[in-house]
């Protein structure tokens, strides 16, 4: 009985990583493109604002 108790526990706490793992992932992979977008969206302003700036003063 011990033996299985010890096979369920591993199990049990085996689970939980790959799960804690799959969450991790995810949510680097979701704060990732967030970041990712949030980056190009202000780099795509300040281009935008630069290249306007640029054709005004020329």
């Amino acid at each position: 009985m011990h033996g299985l108790m010890s096979y369920r526990r591993y199990v049990a706490t085996k689970l939980r990583l790959e799960l804690g793992r799959y969450v991790a992932t995810e949510l680097c992979l979701e704060l990732g493109r967030y970041v990712a977008t949030g980056l190009w969206l202000e780099l795509g302003r300040y281009v935008a604002i630069e290249g306007n700036t640029r054709m005004v003063a020329a």
